[in-house]
């Protein structure tokens, strides 16, 4: 009889616990990864950028696709947008002297509390962007629960 109390117990304690809802990456990539269940303006403040937890493959495959086509040879073509969940990858091509870059800006509005970050940017060769992007990847990859 006490077994089965016991159980009940964890059973009832286990459907009540609920995973974290949202990956928080450090955009510096100075903290380790962390997870939530909601997304505050202090995230904002701290440059934590929030990641549908569920929706993690998807942003890093678009991530990877971004670091490919910086890694490629111009022309670049049209720059591909994506949408994945609450965040919005928006991109566009620059012609500067020195070549054709790749701008990304990303946003979330997840929770209703939006955080931008300059994923790609312009101003910078697309090499360095590349790396960045390729680095940021790595960071993630290594902290997915």
């Amino acid at each position: 009889m006490k077994q089965i109390l016991i159980i009940i117990f964890l059973s009832g304690l286990a459907i009540a616990t609920k995973a974290q809802k949202y990956m928080l990456l450090d955009q510096h990539m100075a903290e380790p990864v962390k997870y939530s269940n909601t997304i505050t303006s202090a995230d904002k403040f701290n440059d934590l950028f929030p990641v549908e937890k569920k929706l993690a493959p998807e942003f890093l495959k678009a991530l990877e696709e971004i670091e490919t086509k910086l890694s490629s040879k111009p022309p670049f073509g049209k720059i591909r947008e994506y949408e994945i969940g609450c965040i919005r990858f928006t991109g566009r091509a620059i012609m500067l002297a020195a070549g054709e870059r790749i701008d990304y800006v990303i946003t979330s509005t997840c929770d209703n509390v939006r955080i931008s970050m300059h994923l790609s940017d312009g101003k910078i060769s697309n090499k360095t962007n590349a790396f960045f992007i390729k680095t940021w990847i790595q960071y993630i990859k290594s902290s997915v629960k």
